[in-house]
């Protein structure tokens, strides 16, 4: 018979082999390394050095929004030119169907290289491709927009500072601290276009419904099993996964206090119907919850190229000035996915008609839905590629 010392000591043992196998763990999924490593080195080296030459406001534009860091760029340098390519491998999907996300986050990188240009002495002239967005294109890189440089005399702003700082926010805001009137009309006046529009939306009760119509959408989503699946490619969770790929949704970035996003990394990774049920939950009751002021970019035809870069453009000067104010942003563009994939399947379309109702903008279209806020907290960073991976031979 074994004695209680024996007991003990064996115990000792065991409890030893489960804390070491626990470290291990923790070391393997990256719980004490979230935002450090190679995947995001990009975001400490976005200014670049002489060196680089004309490729030096890449660094910048390699940390722009884009949809679920997709990163669906490659750039093209010939002499003093460059051409911005559609990654279009990088997709999304039934999630995506005619590109117009990636074009956004196309537009996004773009607004990054100019004001990057800009401060560096050079002037970048954007030329975008002329064209209509298809249902689901093959899958080959294609130009989007053509970028001229010539010297000027270097010009820095809050937004171009504000680019190493810009992080979407998915964690809950402060409801209770409005964002001033004001305050939304210079952030209205600095992205409106001739072509792009963009709404907030404040009152409590269009925000409610405005808030309820994003729910919904996103209960189609994941109702939806081919869109369910399109997103699931793009999440990753583990360390190893996240240096493998550089790219997708991290635990870190999911607005989740970090001992949950520690528990998160720690367990099994959760299946579809997890991750779903999950994002519906933080949707429904932290994003529209907790949001003080709701918004909505509009443009004239949402499948015109250069109107989908236009609006990609917009938002991320828009993103760039509430970071430089101290403000957190997050896309909440769900409606309008649910308003393509009905497209793609000849279904009517129950949200486009009621945002465009609901903003008073009759002849515009949504093209992105999202919030604003004070955050609770800081956002994490997101992996990225580097610069070197996205340059097209």
């Amino acid at each position: 018979m074994r004695s209680r010392r024996d007991f003990l000591v064996g115990g000792a043992g065991v409890g030893a082999v489960a804390l070491a196998a626990l470290g291990y763990r923790a070391w393997d999924r990256g719980v004490w390394t979230a935002g450090r490593g190679n995947p995001y080195a990009p975001w400490s080296d976005w200014e670049g050095r002489a060196a680089d030459g004309i490729k030096r406001p890449l660094r910048a534009a390699i940390l722009a929004a884009n949809p679920h860091d997709t990163q669906p760029w490659l750039f093209g340098i010939t002499g003093n030119t460059m051409t911005v390519f559609a990654d279009r491998a990088r997709n999304l999907g039934t999630f995506d169907p005619f590109r117009r996300e990636m074009h956004l986050g196309l537009g996004a990188a773009i607004e990054n290289l100019v004001l990057a240009a800009r401060a560096l002495g050079i002037s970048a002239d954007v030329t975008p491709v002329d064209g209509t967005l298809a249902l689901l294109p093959i899958d080959m890189p294609v130009p989007a927009a053509h970028v001229a440089f010539t010297p000027a005399p270097a010009s820095r702003d809050a937004l171009f500072s504000a680019i190493p700082n810009r992080h979407t926010n998915c964690g809950p805001y402060r409801a209770d601290q409005p964002i001033a009137r004001d305050r939304l009309q210079r952030f209205a006046d600095l992205t409106t276009t001739e072509t792009v529009r963009v709404v907030f939306v404040a009152d409590a009760h269009a925000r409610a419904e405005l808030g309820a119509m994003i729910v919904e959408a996103t209960e189609h989503i994941v109702s939806d099993q081919q869109m369910s699946a399109d997103s699931a490619r793009w999440i990753r969770i583990g360390r190893r996964e996240i240096e493998a790929h550089c790219d997708g949704l991290t635990a870190d970035a999911f607005g989740i206090s970090p001992l949950r996003v520690a528990v998160a990394k720690l367990l099994p990774d959760p299946d579809a119907k997890q991750e779903d049920q999950y994002w519906l939950s933080m949707t429904r009751d932290t994003h529209v919850a907790t949001a003080p002021v709701l918004g909505v970019v509009l443009v004239r035809d949402r499948l015109n190229m250069r109107e989908a870069i236009e609006a990609g453009r917009a938002w991320q000067r828009l993103h760039l000035a509430a970071t430089s104010e101290g403000l957190a942003a997050q896309p909440l563009n769900q409606p309008v996915e649910c308003v393509e994939r009905a497209a793609m399947l000849g279904r009517a379309d129950n949200f486009g008609s009621g945002i465009v109702q609901l903003v008073s903008a009759p002849g515009w279209e949504p093209t992105f839905v999202f919030r604003l806020g004070m955050a609770e907290r800081a956002a994490g960073r997101s992996p990225r590629r580097a610069l070197e991976e996205v340059l097209s031979a």
